[in-house]
């Protein structure tokens, strides 16, 4: 299997599910629900798999990439796809919470899959091709899924979603043999305490990153829909903000590369979270459609950095036979965040607004890119991660 088929996985895969979050969420709005009921839809996406995470990742561990990435791909297809078929407000909350327990399966064995048919030398190049197909599932994503609710209703549109997870599990069925196989039964592990894998130092501020990262990016889509709906925008003007993100993300990946190898992991990351900080919080100060795609666009070029670093960092710096399992350990963090970001703010902005919100987005960036600045001032080589 090649990473070219990696990726046109990722790519169907993630149409489907950040299109069904933006669905969900609007689809939740049009039926009268308040900003607590949304928030509460949202983390659903979110609240078994920061419970299975670790099992997950233990499975994919145990039984290779090839069952959990089937699994995960079909599961998501159904249950965005079961959308069509029980349009109502009540419906949206099992829809997310299966659709979340599908893709955590699909995202554990795909990073997985990504890492296992990569060298040292072409890692963090692969997950960036891998974070590539995120955003470019994200443009396609966002904006597509706006006019179609607009164009033809939100039942319509799950339907749409649907067929991307869907291509993609027939695509993961016919590679099935050409996937690594399972590791062998006897590679057993010398422990499988979760605390020995938080007391690397390496592992837990590459845990510590991605958890902030999360934080930005759940705050933002959770922003993003309020504000927007607040303001009186269409569907299709909220799509295409939030495609701005995805498409700035898309960009700045190709470059990524290049940019760690001259300046290292720690340094863009820091950067990275500090521009972030920036434009997320002055979002706010402007009802602009357009400067609104465009202050979008500058946080995406700033925050789209980070999630290929984390996942190619958890990867490089997890104990040998536990590299799912730590995979496992993000998806716990991140999911976690994802779970108490949606209901926390959500609730704060039934009451207070969402003027919360764009502020809570610049203090989680900017205390994360100072606790990341520590890493940045004694960075190892340009291109070679720390391994402390």
């Amino acid at each position: 299997m090649t990473m070219v088929h990696a990726v046109a996985v990722v790519l169907l895969t993630h149409f489907g599910v950040v299109g069904a979050k933006l669905l969900v969420a609007l689809f939740a709005l049009d039926l009268g629900a308040s900003p607590l009921e949304v928030g509460c839809v949202y983390a659903l996406f979110s609240l078994l798999p920061a419970v299975l995470a670790l099992t997950a990742g233990r499975w994919v561990d145990r039984v290779g990439v090839r069952a959990p990435l089937t699994i995960g791909c079909g599961t998501v297809a159904v249950s965005i796809g079961a959308l069509w078929l029980t349009p109502g407000l009540w419906a949206l909350y099992p829809a997310a919470v299966v659709i979340g327990v599908g893709f955590l399966l699909y995202a554990i064995a795909g990073q997985s899959l990504v890492g296992a048919v990569s060298d040292p030398t072409t890692r963090t190049r692969n997950f960036s091709y891998y974070a590539l197909a995120v955003s470019m599932g994200g443009v396609f994503a966002r904006a597509s899924t706006g006019v179609a609710i607009d164009l033809a209703g939100h039942r319509a549109a799950a339907l749409m979603l649907a067929a991307a997870p869907l291509a993609a599990f027939a695509l993961v069925l016919w590679l099935r043999r050409r996937m690594p196989a399972a590791p062998p039964a006897h590679a057993a592990r010398a422990s499988t305490s979760v605390a020995d894998l938080w007391r690397i130092p390496a592992l837990r501020r590459a845990l510590i990153a991605a958890a902030v990262i999360e934080s930005g990016n759940e705050l933002f889509a959770l922003f993003v829909p309020l504000y927007g709906t607040q303001l009186g925008l269409s569907a299709t003007a909220i799509g295409f903000v939030l495609a701005a993100y995805a498409a700035a993300s898309f960009a700045v990946r190709i470059g990524l590369p290049a940019l760690v190898s001259r300046f290292g992991e720690e340094r863009v990351l820091c950067a990275a979270l500090f521009g972030a900080a920036a434009t997320g919080t002055a979002m706010i100060a402007t009802g602009n459609p357009g400067a609104l795609m465009a202050l979008s666009a500058a946080y995406g070029l700033t925050l789209g950095c980070g999630m290929p670093l984390t996942m190619a960092l958890t990867y490089a710096r997890a104990p040998q036979g536990r590299v799912a399992e730590a995979i496992g350990l993000r998806q716990t963090v991140n999911k976690s965040i994802e779970v108490a970001v949606p209901i926390g703010f959500g609730a704060i902005a039934g009451v207070a607004g969402v003027l919360p919100l764009a502020v809570a987005m610049g203090v989680f960036l900017a205390s994360g890119a100072a606790v990341i600045a520590r890493d940045a001032r004694r960075r190892p080589a340009p291109g070679q991660p720390s391994s402390d």
